[in-house]
């Protein structure tokens, strides 16, 4: 047994010998419609963990909303609560989440911002919130279930957090990914030092390597664009709902983002550059991994077919099902046809012009199992936090396409750290990628790199999964307030000490002060004294 699997073992005996009664009641929360499966499927991961361990959980979920993402056993019973939208809105709801991975693709960080695209995103992404709060049945329900911890994912954490409060249940925050404006060490209390960690996804080039204007750029976008996206996102529609539905207005929005007992993270050091954390912000770089299974028969005899060349895997997330362009398509399809490897391609919709024998186009990839092969060779990839890990876990060299949020940052890194190459699609050309991908296969430094940091990842004590069980029902036993720290009670001035500075400020030029005064009598004492003398 590895050293990994004797700690994961001993630690789930401790877990299993711990007194956890007779399994708390959980609520998760699945208010809104614009969701994505990625995170459905995180969340579900810790769940289906729960109930495994004996632990209730009871899903929340808004009528007419996909489970696409959910993992089976996840949850042991349901509440729903209505939805005013007909099936026509709910229908025109998915393609506006399509065209919204559209403007991602093609447009700047300030068009996007200004898009009214985003706009409708924005106001469906909070409708099922809204909807929750208007169904006194439902919160009635949800009163008498006494629930013991909830679940949320910051993308609906401001309704989360307010349905946290307005049950009075503490909850845990859990992200897939990097930071999202409410899943940020500012919201835990933990000192973000602006010299070295790079903060912002819109400055994703950014390294703990800064020069003076890097540091400019990364304190701007951290306290001032950060906080004013923060503040238009989460705060002013918490502050709406706090006001319209009178939930503990004694609370301000980020005291209600602030009160989470945990903040699970998918967090690795073997990605990520060393920055403070705080005991209650826990990293569980890749959670969501599963075991491998074998390939299906079919894909198994591609593979195979591949020879000692390998196979190249290229899929673009649970959101995204092709570049959108055919520019694009054809331009891959025509660097692949020329590649000695085989290519397996995840791919909605008509087949690129260009499409050569050695490529195999399916709709849905068992993307684990594949990069878990013996045989892989190289990822293409949009950049989302849940494949990059897999792709480190098992040692396989990147080329990634980021499309929006923290896939940018989690680029740079791979890149930074030599573990494959980052593309820019608004600049992608037909040579560019073709030199991409034989720079990856053939230079042996990002095989070697992706293999260290591999290596980085799996060496730990116990498994992520492990660890996040062990540490929610820590949680569920004592409460979180050992863990949490007193800077999230603090406000700006107390936290950075500029009260104190102040007072040392003005002691110290007291203290000159006097100085001063003291030193001007000695002076006018000895010039009197002396004209004195001179008179006589």
């Amino acid at each position: 047994m590895t050293k990994t699997g004797l700690f994961s073992v001993l630690l789930m005996s401790l877990m299993f010998s711990a007194d956890v009664g007779d399994g708390a009641k959980f609520l998760l929360p699945a208010s809104s419609m614009l969701s994505m499966p990625s995170h459905y499927m995180g969340l579900t991961t810790i769940t289906q963990a729960l109930v495994k361990r004996g632990h209730e959980v009871v899903l929340l979920i808004i009528d007419k909303k996909s489970l696409e993402g959910f993992r089976p056993e996840s949850y042991t019973s349901n509440i729903t609560f209505p939805n005013s939208m007909s099936d026509e809105e709910v229908s025109d709801m998915y393609k506006i989440r399509r065209t919204v991975m559209s403007e991602f693709k093609n447009s700047s960080t300030m068009e996007l911002v200004n898009s009214p695209v985003m706009a409708e995103f924005d106001r469906l992404m909070y409708f099922g919130c809204f909807e929750l709060f208007k169904s006194d049945d439902t919160l009635r329900k949800l009163k008498e279930e006494r629930f013991d911890m909830m679940f949320t994912f910051p993308v609906t954490d401001f309704c989360d957090a307010a349905l946290a409060a307005y049950l009075d249940v503490p909850y845990i925050l859990l992200s897939g990914t990097r930071r999202l404006p409410p899943f940020t060490e500012d919201n835990a209390g933990i000192p973000i030092p602006n010299s070295y960690v790079p903060f912002s996804s819109f400055t994703p080039s950014l390294t703990d390597k800064m020069n003076f204007f890097d540091r400019l750029k990364n304190a701007f976008f951290h306290y001032g664009v950060h906080y004013i996206f923060e503040y238009f996102s989460v705060y002013r529609p918490l502050r709406q709902l706090q006001t319209t539905y009178n939930i503990r207005l004694d609370l301000t929005p980020w005291q209600m983002v602030s009160r989470a007992e945990l903040w699970l993270c998918h967090n690795s050091w073997a990605l990520e550059n060393p920055r403070p954390i705080g005991p209650n912000w826990i990293p569980i770089p890749g959670y969501t991994i599963q075991e491998p299974k074998p390939l299906p028969e079919d894909l198994e005899t591609f593979v195979q077919g591949s020879g000692e060349h390998g196979f190249i895997l290229f899929t673009l997330g649970s959101m995204t099902a092709s570049l959108g362009a055919d520019t694009f398509n054809d331009m891959f399809s025509k660097v692949f046809s020329e590649l000695p490897q085989r290519v397996i391609w995840r791919l909605v919709g008509p087949s690129p012009r260009f499409l050569g024998n050695n490529t195999l186009i399916q709709e849905w990839l068992p993307q684990n199992d594949l990069l878990a092969h013996p045989k892989a060779r190289l990822l293409i990839y949009h950049a989302g936090s849940a494949g990059v890990h897999e792709a480190i876990n098992y040692g396989v060299p990147m080329l990634l396409l980021p499309l929006a949020g923290d896939q940018g940052a989690n680029a740079n890194l791979v890149d930074k750290k030599g573990m494959g190459i980052s593309l820019d699609l608004n600049h992608l050309k037909e040579d560019i990628i073709r030199t991409a991908i034989h720079d990856v296969l053939n230079d042996k430094r990002y095989k070697d790199n992706v293999v260290k940091a591999s290596g980085i990842l799996r060496d730990r004590l116990a498994s992520p999964l492990d660890t996040a069980i062990f540490w929610i029902e820590h949680v569920v036993k004592f409460g979180g307030d050992h863990l949490r720290l007193r800077s999230t009670e603090m406000g700006f001035i107390e936290l950075n000490s500029l009260d104190v500075v102040a007072f040392l400020v003005v002691l110290l030029l007291t203290i000159l002060y006097v100085d001063y005064l003291i030193l001007r009598g000695c002076y006018r004492c000895l010039c009197k004294r002396a004209r004195k003398q001179k008179r006589d």
